[in-house]
């Protein structure tokens, strides 16, 4: 037994619970209580750390990320995020091809809108930095990419055609066929990737995540790290819906696995991101005169909802417009009809819902439907307003309303949308940004959200997200007390993940 004690504990089990000492065994918390009484409970021969006063949480939940992407952009791609020009972004591409031999060119994470020329780049100048390789140059959320020549030889005419040929872009489903052609990592790299990903995560004091699961070869990677003992971090991936009837004949569904590594949720996609116009609206873009994409047929989301509802998956659905968040209540109301539980047993769940109104809000409360948001796109979606004008930009990410409205909320980045890092999220999820100063979260209600509330999201708050007897010893050392002023500045001295500590005082972000 190993006593920790002088600490401001947040315990999680309730909002405002405090405990100044606790006491870890075989990877648990076995007491939490007073330093006298952890003291007592663990015996005289029991190693003891003062920890001077220092605040300790449970240890942080990205609920929703993609890690294995994040990883594999950590080994092959350049980072296009903060380019203020397409001249900055151009070098940026030439010096990686420069230095990078592989056989296909990737970039991401510029936004245009934010660029001087404000502006996507265009085939011809990609074709100028990368004549005969291939390359795609993605956008920040995603859900459109632009491609080179090379690329563009590389798939058929009707793929071609699904785009526009002359500028490059393309968006939503009709990128498919050019991801399709990147060479897949080797078994090593794809377990390189992982770790590289875990490490970035456990240095901001993320010991756990959902991430979604892309391929195959994604899970594999996680399972031989797990099944050798070296899988840093806790993974629930979350499968395409596609795949969920195979999984499901293989008796797989929904918490399916351990506490190191399980299946959550079945992911959809019901339409693309603001960023890209391609949001699914109930009334046209400003700019546009349309209202977006739509992925599902709406009675076609409604029954495959209810059918993986029946084989024991989660519904996780990303909605970011008001008419995607809509039809996604639709589905996720239609699979509830047909069973027998409530939510509180299935925890389905929106991800983003960038675009609440009220009357949507109210559904979403009443059927205790899960909000996975993303606080960081408040700071970095700056021109919302300009996306969907003067009334609906206040119905955009109102956290308060929803927790007020009783909505369970979990936290997530959404990396590589957005920079992996807890400190970001919770300041994003507190402060806003001036474009949106209203609506934004208390510390302890952030806290709550990237602790409890994540584990509830992925159905593990019955083992983590609290310091309390039984639960899994994963909690993370502050440098600080937090609050809104400091949650930019502060910094994890100290990470243990089932008691065993990962991260040493001073490590920096």
């Amino acid at each position: 037994m190993n006593v920790f004690m002088n600490a401001v504990v947040h315990t999680m089990t309730a909002l405002s619970d405090r405990a100044e000492a606790f006491v870890v065994h075989e990877g648990k918390f076995a007491f939490v209580g007073s330093n006298a009484e952890a003291k007592a409970f663990a015996g005289p021969d029991a190693p003891v750390l003062d920890l001077a006063g220092k605040t300790v949480v449970p240890g942080f939940c990205d609920s929703h990320l993609h890690l294995f992407m994040f990883g594999a952009g950590l080994l092959r791609t350049v980072n296009l995020m903060g380019s203020a020009s397409l001249e900055e972004l151009f070098a940026r591409i030439a010096d990686h091809a420069a230095h990078y031999d592989g056989p296909f060119l990737l970039a991401r994470g510029f936004d245009q809108s934010k660029l001087d020329e404000k502006r996507f780049p265009t085939r011809a100048e990609l074709d100028a930095i990368s004549p005969t390789r291939p390359l795609l140059v993605t956008r920040i959320c995603g859900h459109a990419v632009v491609v080179n020549s090379a690329a563009l030889a590389m798939v058929s005419e009707a793929e071609r055609t699904a785009g526009d040929v002359e500028s490059g872009l393309y968006t939503e489903t009709a990128i498919t066929p050019f991801y399709a052609l990147v060479p897949p990592l080797t078994e090593a790299e794809g377990e390189e990737a992982v770790l590289r990903a875990a490490a970035v995560a456990l240095k901001t004091g993320i010991t756990s995540v959902g991430t979604l699961l892309d391929t195959p070869e994604q899970l594999g990677a996680y399972a031989r790290l797990h099944r050798r003992g070296q899988l840093p971090i806790r993974v629930t991936g979350m499968p395409p819906q596609a795949s969920c009837d195979t999984l499901h004949a293989h008796g797989i569904g929904t918490a399916f696995g351990d506490a190191w590594l399980k299946f959550g949720g079945a992911k959809f996609f019901s339409d693309g991101s603001l960023g890209a116009y391609t949001a699914l609206m109930a009334e046209p873009y400003d700019a546009t005169g349309e209202c977006g994409t739509r992925i599902y047929d709406p009675e076609v989301l409604k029954t495959r909802c209810a059918e993986l509802q029946k084989k024991g998956f989660q519904i996780v659905i990303h909605a970011i417009g008001d008419q995607a968040v809509r039809e996604s209540l639709d589905a996720i109301e239609f699979a509830l009809s047909t069973g027998t539980e409530d939510n509180t047993f299935h925890r389905h769940r929106i991800e983003h819902v960038s675009v609440l109104p009220p009357d949507l809000l109210e559904r979403m409360a009443q059927a205790k439907i899960i909000a996975a948001i993303q606080p960081q796109f408040v700071t970095s979606d700056t021109w919302t307003g300009e996306r969907v004008g003067e009334t609906r930009v206040k119905q955009a990410y109102p956290f308060e309303a929803m927790r007020n409205a009783g909505i369970p909320l979990a936290l997530g980045s959404d990396c590589p949308v957005e920079t992996l890092d807890a400190f970001l999220c919770l300041h994003a999820a507190v402060n806003r940004h001036p474009w949106s100063p209203e609506g934004g979260l208390s510390v302890d209600h952030a806290l709550y959200g990237y602790t409890v509330g994540s584990h509830y999201a992925l159905h593990n708050d019955h083992h983590l997200g609290k310091i309390a007897p039984g639960y899994l010893a994963d909690f993370v050392v502050l440098s600080d007390a937090p609050t809104p002023e400091n949650l930019v500045s502060l910094k994890t001295e100290q990470v243990y993940v089932a008691g065993k500590r990962e991260i040493s005082t001073g490590c920096t972000r």
